[in-house]
Order: C-alpha cells, then sequence, then structure tokens
C-alpha cells in the first residue's frame, strides 16, 4: 500500500509543478504586457508636447506608429495569457484530482489500519482470555 501512496504523491508532485510552471510562463507574460503598457503611457506626453508648441511630424508619426505597435504586441500577448490560463485551469484540474485520488488511498490506508489494530486487539484479547480460562481451570484443579 506504501508504494501506492508513494507513486500518487509524485503523479501529485509532478501535478503541481507542471501548474506552477503554467501559473509562472502566465506571470512572466503578465509583466511583459505590463511593461508595453508603461511604454504605450511614456509616449503620450510626447504627443501632448507635439500638440501644444512646434509640430515636429516625423516624430508623432514615429510615436503613433510605436504606440500601435505596442499595442499590437499587448494583443497578441493577452491571446497567449488566455491559452496559458485555459492551461493553467486544465493543470489545477489535474492537479485536484490527483490531490483527490492520494486522500481517498490516504483514508483507504487509515481504515485498514485501523480494522487491523481492532483485529490485533480481538486477537490479544482472545489469547489473554484464554490464558485466564485456562489458569482458572488449572486452578480449579486442585
Amino acid at each position: 500500500m506504501q508504494n501506492i501512496v508513494n507513486l500518487r504523491e509524485r503523479q501529485r508532485d509532478v501535478a503541481a509543478g507542471s501548474h506552477k510552471e503554467a501559473l509562472a510562463a502566465k506571470a512572466k507574460l503578465q509583466s511583459q504586457v505590463d511593461e508595453l503598457q508603461q511604454e504605450h503611457a511614456e509616449q503620450m506626453p510626447l504627443q501632448a508636447d507635439v500638440s501644444a508648441g512646434q509640430v515636429n511630424t516625423q516624430r508623432l508619426i514615429e510615436s503613433q506608429r510605436y504606440q500601435l505597435y505596442l499595442i499590437q504586441q499587448m494583443q497578441s500577448i493577452g491571446a497567449q495569457i488566455e491559452l496559458i490560463e485555459t492551461e493553467c485551469e486544465k493543470r489545477r484540474l489535474i492537479l485536484v484530482t490527483k490531490e483527490q485520488a492520494l486522500r481517498s488511498l490516504e483514508k483507504l490506508r487509515e481504515k485498514e489500519l485501523t480494522e487491523w489494530n481492532t483485529q490485533q486487539l480481538s486477537r490479544e484479547q482472545d489469547a489473554l482470555d484464554q490464558w485466564g480460562s485456562f489458569k482458572h481451570w488449572k486452578e480449579s484443579q486442585r
């Protein structure tokens, strides 16, 4: 029984590691999105400066192009994040299944151990009863 429990523990640990990897990938992509959003926000003052004074059309066009590029990158990464979230959920469900399987085996092991202990106590009590009966019989024969 212990070998099966050890196997289930390893399977659970593998599933937990896989889930953590997916969460780490999601966090990494989310940090990339955050950086891109920050860069996008940094371009806004450049466009505001252009509207308040001399217009440098080349700089304005480059800034707008760069913002569009950043938006496309954020959308692309956002799509990847959605895929990873789906994968995270799948891995989480696998992890939950593995944990449930492990818990059910542990409960079964505890139940069997309790039954074994009960049987052992019963055997010991029977042996004591037999010994006591034998001793009583022997004393009554004197």
